[in-house]
């Protein structure tokens, strides 16, 4: 029998720096992805700033949204390219800089927005009557500001960090990251975790209200497909964002058990995975169109499928419950 020695320590493994099958999945995948959420974004965006008066909350957070995914959209031809040509980079490590920042940046944005517009979509129904309730679309674009500024505070360091050569990617596991690396994965994880409960408390509060007031919202569209709108988000959002969590947070496990096999599997599959978190950006106007009867008309409008109508105030009002309606009148 062969004698081991116990105490020694076990052998370093990194995952593999490429994956010519992964890439030769991603690539046509994500082209499809690029042409689907340029019509989609490119529509969404249209609307936003040509059909729809005025700005409320609602429509400036959704915006928002918009913007982040079409700027993500708009790069993903070079990472088309990228995984055509086996993962290698070939426009400069400026352009790679931008690309790895609107990656970011679109992950964060969406977690960000989604858990603004779900929050709003909460106090609509929980505290009606509450002044942040029925907040301004001037004070929305000042929290939008506010959530842009501190997107770029949070990723600032991928427009300033050098790539390896050849390579455009930031998710690089090492046996000792440094402080940027450490950073880059607990942002990571917790913006996805964090969102997620928001929105989920948000589900929460309204589901309670309405069984609270069935009687007094029992006929009233707003609150329940507030709820509606909010169990779609965690849909798409989870399945977007979630594998990616899932096998990066075990190849992060795999690297320190030192489990090589697993940690090459997990890598891959992480890297594939990345694929749905594009695909959120694809998605997202089918969001806008559930979450907005108005902009949902202006779509059809705009498609030859009906007639359009500006203003969402319908959006705005009808969260309401019916004791603020009947108080005009006696005004």
């Amino acid at each position: 029998m062969e004698s081991h020695n116990l105490s020694s320590p076990l052998p370093r493994c990194l995952p593999a720096s490429s994956s010519p099958r992964v890439a030769a999945v991603l690539a046509p995948v994500l082209g499809a992805e690029f042409v689907l959420g340029l019509l989609g974004n490119s529509l969404a965006l249209f609307v936003f700033c040509a059909r729809t008066r005025p700005w409320t909350a609602t429509v400036v957070l959704l915006a928002s949204l918009v913007a982040a995914d079409f700027l993500l959209v708009a790069s993903l031809p070079l990472r088309v390219d990228y995984y055509l040509h086996g993962e290698a980079w070939r426009f400069g490590a400026a352009a790679c800089r931008a690309s790895l920042f609107l990656v970011a940046a679109n992950r964060s944005a969406s977690a960000a927005f989604l858990a603004a517009i779900a929050l709003l979509r909460y106090l609509k129904v929980v505290w009606p009557h509450r002044a942040l309730s029925r907040a301004s679309g001037r004070a929305a674009a000042g929290v939008a500001g506010g959530i842009w500024a501190a997107i770029l505070l949070l990723h600032g360091h991928l427009l300033l960090a050098t790539p390896p050569a050849g390579s455009c990617i930031s998710y690089q596991l090492a046996a000792n990251p440094g402080a940027w690396q450490r950073w880059h994965q607990a942002l990571y994880f917790s913006e996805f975790f964090l969102t997620l409960a928001l929105i989920l408390f948000a589900i929460t509060s309204i589901w309670r209200t309405l069984r609270r007031r069935r009687r007094g919202l029992g006929g009233r569209a707003g609150p329940r497909r507030a709820l509606r709108v909010l169990a779609a988000v965690v849909a798409v959002y989870t399945a977007c964002f979630l594998p990616s969590v899932l096998f990066g947070a075990a190849s992060l496990v795999a690297l320190r058990l030192r489990a090589c096999r697993v940690l090459d599997v997990c890598s891959q599959l992480f890297h594939g995975s990345l694929a749905f978190t594009y695909l959120n950006s694809v998605l997202d106007p089918a969001l806008y169109c559930f979450s907005s009867p108005s902009f949902f008309r202006q779509c059809r409008a705009l498609l030859g499928l009906g007639r359009g109508s500006q203003g969402p105030g319908s959006d705005e009002s009808s969260s309401q419950p019916p004791a603020r309606a009947q108080e005009a009148p006696r005004r």
